[in-house]
C-alpha cells in the first residue's frame, strides 16, 4: 500500500524518465483529462508513442498497468506549483520569511506522506525490531538525524550503534554481521562513504533500510533492500538541508513508533526507567 499523488510522482521520476517518458509524462501533466479520457491506442498516438511504452511508463511509477495508474490519477488533485515556487530572498521581512517556511516546511511534510510506502514502513520497523543491533549511518545533516534516532532508540532499550567520529563508527561498523541492521541516510544517495558502508554490510549479508530522495537510479537506493524516500528538493536554495532533514526526521519517528507500539507497556516501562534516571542524575 502505497499514500501516493499519481501527479507527484511523475513529478519526481522525471529526472530517471527516459526520451519516451518524458514525452508521456509532459503530455499527462498537461493533459490530464484527455489522459484520463483517452484509450490506450490513442493516448500511444498523442504522445507518439506505444500502448507498450505506456504500460513501461505506468509499471516504472509502481502501477500494474495503465489502468491501475488512470485510477490514481482521477482521484489526484492537479497540484499547484506556486509552493515550489517559494524562496527566502535578501530583502523578505522576517514576516514574509516566516511564511515562506512555513509553506515550504508544510509542503515538504505533505509530500513525504505522499511518497510513503507502508509495506516499505511495515518491512522496515519489523527488521528494526529484530535486529540484535541497530548501526545507524548518515554524514552532516542526516548525522543529526542519526543521532535523534540513536536518542528515541536507546531510551527503549535499543540497542544502537553510531558515531559522529566517522573512524570510530567504522570500527564498529567492521563487527557487523546479519543478526544487525544498517539504517542508511543520505538525501543525495551517493555520499561516498555511505554507500562505502552499505556495500560493506551487503557483503555480510546484512539487511539495508535507505532514507533517502526519490531517485531510484541512486547508488543507494539501487543498493538498499527496504527503501523509504524524502522528496526531492529542486530549487539551487536547499536551506541548508533543512526540507531534507526534516523529512528523514519524519521518516525516523514513523520507525519508531511503530517499534514503540509494538509492546506498550514495555515501552512505557523502559521510558519511565530512563527519565527517572535523568532526573536522578540531574539532582546529583
Amino acid at each position: 500500500m502505497t499514500i501516493l499523488s499519481c501527479i507527484y510522482k511523475i513529478k519526481q521520476s522525471s529526472s530517471s524518465f527516459t526520451a519516451t517518458e518524458k514525452r508521456i509524462a509532459e503530455y499527462i501533466l498537461n493533459n490530464r483529462e484527455q489522459a484520463l479520457e483517452f484509450t490506450a491506442q490513442k493516448l500511444a498516438e498523442e504522445t507518439d508513442t506505444s500502448a507498450a511504452a505506456l504500460i513501461r511508463f505506468a509499471q516504472k511509477l509502481g502501477y500494474m498497468g495503465i489502468t491501475a495508474m488512470k485510477l490514481d490519477l482521477a482521484k489526484d488533485e492537479d497540484e499547484s506549483d506556486e509552493l515550489f515556487n517559494v524562496l527566502i530572498e535578501e530583502n523578505d521581512s522576517i514576516e514574509l520569511m516566516v511564511k515562506k517556511v512555513q509553506k515550504i516546511s508544510e509542503r515538504n511534510i505533505q509530500q513525504t506522506y505522499k511518497l510513503l510506502n507502508i509495506t516499505n514502513l511495515n518491512n522496515a520497523i519489523d527488521k528494526v525490531k529484530q535486529a540484535k543491533n541497530i548501526y545507524l549511518i548518515g554524514i552532516g545533516g542526516s548525522g543529526i538525524v542519526c543521532m535523534d534516532f540513536m536518542q528515541k532508540l536507546t531510551r527503549i532499550n535499543r540497542n544502537v550503534i553510531y558515531h559522529e567520529d566517522f573512524d570510530v563508527l567504522l570500527a564498529r561498523l567492521a563487527h557487523i554481521d546479519k543478526e544487525d541492521i544498517l539504517i542508511a541516510i543520505s538525501y543525495s544517495g551517493e555520499t561516498q562513504m555511505v554507500n562505502l558502508a552499505v556495500d560493506y554490510a551487503k557483503e555480510k549479508y546484512v539487511s539495508v533500510i535507505a532514507i533517502t530522495q526519490y531517485n531510484v537510479k541512486s547508488t543507494l537506493s539501487k543498493n538498499a533492500d527496504i527503501k523509504l524516500y524524502t522528496p526531492i528538493e529542486e530549487k539551487e536554495l536547499r536551506l541548508g538541508a533543512i526540507s531534507s532533514r526534516n523529512s528523514a526526521l519524519v521518516l525516523t519517528d514513523l520507525i519508531y513508533y511503530g517499534i514503540a507500539k509494538e509492546n506498550f507497556n514495555e515501552t512505557k516501562s523502559d521510558l519511565t526507567k530512563t527519565r527517572s534516571l535523568i532526573h536522578k542524575l540531574k539532582k546529583n
